[in-house]
């Protein structure tokens, strides 16, 4: 089994109104449907999804999606594992059929892609979300990091290349620092309070309990160039057969972007994401205020995967030694048809 990658981004190429598939008589009848697997239900980074489907984005293209709740992930460890039954991890449930889609770390599907994975991608709901590098009170400047230890999540995570690109590009090389792995921004978080670690990368919402702790941001992830984070996965030959039901995904998401983007949809944006993640409306606004900034480039910008975009993630992780010479070209993890089909 082989998985296949479609990206779709920010600015759309065809706008809400222009939906057509759905407004002929009897759409509802044939309403597609995509089993979609998530092992982090309250992700800040699904909102794009989340939108399409509770402002009836998705519907509106004659599709419906199913999300499954996976039980395994590395925000979850350990919990309900004795009531978990069926598969219960991205790889398991693909290869079990019991999924069509998900989402993840385009470095990570690079890494498992050549060591015999076969997974692919084929839409973007998050391109670029953000990572805080959080650090104590009395760390002031980069230079301060230094003989200090900054706990990130594994050396072939994006999130760790990331960091350490950040931290490249303020003066810290390898061994200036010692990086202690941890998954998930919750543990990282403790490292960091407890004073065991100076620094930590942090996601949304956690790093608001790093703030309320007295900690601060020295910096972000999103400070770094473009770089293709996250993609929707598929099995290739489900996709192939169900190429309408990924398009349609594909313009759901690419509208909802759009919607989320719109200034005159906020307030509702921000009803919905209160309702999601659980968070007061202060904090959610805080949070948001991180996406509508445009220079963050937190939602994709294109409906196709950019090759380019691939090309630089690739040397990035070439650049610490994830992958080694000769580099796999950009075409061997992503499908750009799907996505220049749903831009028509």
């Amino acid at each position: 089994m082989r998985i296949s990658v479609i990206c779709c981004a920010a600015i759309a190429l065809c706008t809400i109104a222009g939906f057509a598939p759905t407004d002929r008589p009897g759409a509802a009848a044939e309403m597609a449907t995509i089993r979609y697997g998530i092992d982090d239900p309250t992700n800040v980074n699904r909102l794009p999804q989340i939108i399409a489907d509770r402002e009836g984005l998705f519907a509106r293209e004659g599709l419906k999606v199913e999300f499954v709740r996976l039980t395994s992930s590395f925000r979850n460890r350990g919990q309900n594992a004795a009531a978990a039954t069926g598969p219960s991890t991205v790889r398991e449930a693909m290869a079990a059929g019991t999924i069509d889609m998900s989402r993840q770390q385009l470095p990570i599907l690079i890494t498992e892609t050549m060591d015999g994975g076969k997974h692919a991608g084929v839409a973007v709901a998050s391109n670029d979300p953000i990572y805080f590098l959080a650090v104590r009170p009395e760390i002031k400047s980069f230079p301060d990091l230094k003989g200090k230890t900054i706990t990130i999540t594994n050396p072939r995570d994006g999130i760790t290349v990331w960091t350490r690109e950040l931290l490249d590009r303020h003066g810290l090389h390898a061994g200036d620092v010692t990086l202690k792995n941890i998954a998930g921004s919750d543990g990282r978080f403790e490292c960091l309070n407890s004073g065991e670690c100076a620094a930590a990368t942090l996601d949304q919402p956690a790093i608001f309990k790093a703030l309320d702790a007295g900690h601060h941001v020295l910096g972000m992830t999103n400070e770094i160039a473009p770089l293709l984070y996250q993609l929707d996965i598929v099995n290739p030959t489900w996709a192939a057969t169900h190429r309408d039901a990924v398009i349609k995904y594909i313009r759901g998401t690419t509208a909802a972007v759009r919607f989320i983007m719109d200034s005159k949809n906020h307030d509702e944006v921000v009803k919905v994401m209160v309702d999601f993640t659980n968070q007061p409306e202060p904090r959610v606004r805080e949070m948001l205020s991180y996406i509508w900034d445009s220079q963050n480039r937190v939602l994709p910008q294109q409906t196709g995967p950019d090759p380019n975009a691939v090309r630089d993630a690739i040397a990035l992780l070439a650049k610490y030694d994830v992958l080694k010479q000769p580099l796999p070209a950009p075409e061997r993890f992503i499908d750009a048809s799907y996505g220049q089909a749903a831009s028509r």
